[in-house]
């Protein structure tokens, strides 16, 4: 395998040390790696676009972590992993791209704004919320067709992910409740995806939509940086067949990487560097026993389940058995209409979405009011991404505001310690 990409060893001296064997530092080397536009001397670092909205994965996810909505108060920023996702539009397909090789036009470029609202605790404290007015401008192509939704995301972090692919299916299954038997207001359902034409249980996505690392990082490739996979075989990403010139363009598919510009080996290799990615945190039991009994009795802990262990795996022995604290439960909760998008990803409807992992959020505790939380980055604190959740959370939501301040904060203190 190493031979047949030997051109990358020659990469290897810009690289830092890092733990791991020769293909995890060659596959970090690929996370980081900017690609460019098609025909070029080599076959082994072209096909970018010819629409595409970043040139790596690292600009997405820098550092493996997530993304940032534009500031509207900074002009011309354009944020970091800010995607726009479509409903499916018949000319611009699943997504914006805000960025094309030369000779070709961008797709659009989004305008946000935000609209401040206030919410009122009882005791009296307020916390101001901040309303998302999105847009596209400079639409290249025509018109959106009128039914299509859109969608802003940020990039989300890829740390910890080799643990979560590897918890037992049976286990998430158990704490699945669809038809609310318990009768608590929370119904986590599975997001079953067929990619591959058999049934999955999709696990990682905002809306829970890909079963494996791997669909995930073949779909990035395909949707962001518009280069051809195994999974995604097309090397024009998400032209539309209305998109001709797109699709008519040079690309970087060649016999040689199987018809393909990211080969089998290649994805392979990022797959498993990002495997031995760790999370920021959970890997531990919390010590905050205060805090969680908070966050037990408010129902936080309803959604976001604090433990899963993982399954035997001889071929990985660092993910094998590990009892972890991720605080989610990898199902789809519907988070009311505040959070709704209007896109439905396999069985994900507009209001639903997939338990966010908590673990990491320590390494953002000294920036709470800064932060960039929920999936389009919208809330800057632990507090406004609580007050923004609705549907299944809206009782959870509603103990947190009557808490007294002194509860609030230590159960606030409790997730940024995650």
């Amino acid at each position: 395998m190493k031979a047949r990409f030997a051109f990358l060893l020659a990469l290897l001296p810009a690289l830092p040390a890092v733990a791991g064997d020769l293909d995890t530092r060659i596959g970090e080397k690929l996370f980081r790696r900017m690609w460019v536009s098609a025909p070029t001397v080599t076959h082994a670092n072209d096909g970018l676009g010819p629409l595409y909205d970043a040139r790596s994965c690292a600009a997405c996810h820098p550092a493996a972590r997530q993304g940032r909505p534009p500031d509207p108060a900074v002009p011309d920023d354009r944020g970091v992993g800010y995607a726009l996702k479509l409903s499916g539009d018949p000319v611009y397909g699943r997504q914006i791209q805000t960025n094309a090789v030369l000779g070709f036009a961008i797709e659009g470029q989004p305008v946000l704004t935000y609209r401040k609202e206030t919410v009122r605790f009882p005791d009296g404290d307020t916390a101001t919320l901040r309303r998302p007015l999105l847009s596209v401008t400079d639409l290249n192509y025509g018109p959106l067709a009128e039914a299509t939704a859109i969608s802003a995301r940020i990039a989300p972090s890829v740390r910890g992910m080799g643990l979560l692919e590897r918890i037992p299916e049976a286990d998430i299954l158990a704490g699945a409740d669809p038809e609310d038997r318990d009768g608590d207001g929370v119904a986590g359902r599975p997001n079953w995806v067929a990619p591959e034409g058999t049934r999955q249980l999709g696990r990682f996505g905002w809306k829970a939509v890909h079963p494996t690392l791997h669909r995930q990082n073949s779909e990035a490739f395909s949707l962001d940086i518009g280069m051809s996979t195994p999974a995604y075989p097309e090397p024009w990403g998400d032209c539309t067949p209305a998109q001709t010139e797109c699709r008519n363009a040079p690309h970087g598919d060649s016999p040689q990487y199987e018809g393909l510009e990211i080969p089998s080996t290649v994805i392979g290799l990022i797959d498993g560097y990002l495997r031995t990615l760790p999370p920021d945190g959970g890997l531990e039991a919390p010590r905050d026993t205060a805090g969680s009994a908070l966050f037990a009795a408010t129902g936080c802990a309803s959604c976001h389940r604090p433990s899963f262990t993982t399954a035997e795996d001889a071929a990985h022995p660092a993910l094998s058995r590990r009892t972890i604290f991720p605080y989610s439960d990898l199902l789809l909760h519907d988070l009311g209409e505040d959070l709704a998008d209007g896109v439905a990803m396999g069985e994900a409807r507009g209001r639903d979405w997939r338990t966010t992992p908590l673990w990491g959020m320590r390494r953002l505790a000294e920036s709470d009011g800064t932060l960039a939380l929920l999936h389009d980055g919208r809330a800057r604190s632990v507090t406004e991404a609580v007050l923004w959740h609705g549907g299944e959370a809206g009782k959870a939501r509603g103990a947190f505001m009557a808490l007294p301040r002194g509860d609030r904060e230590k159960l606030v203190r409790f997730v940024l310690g995650l």
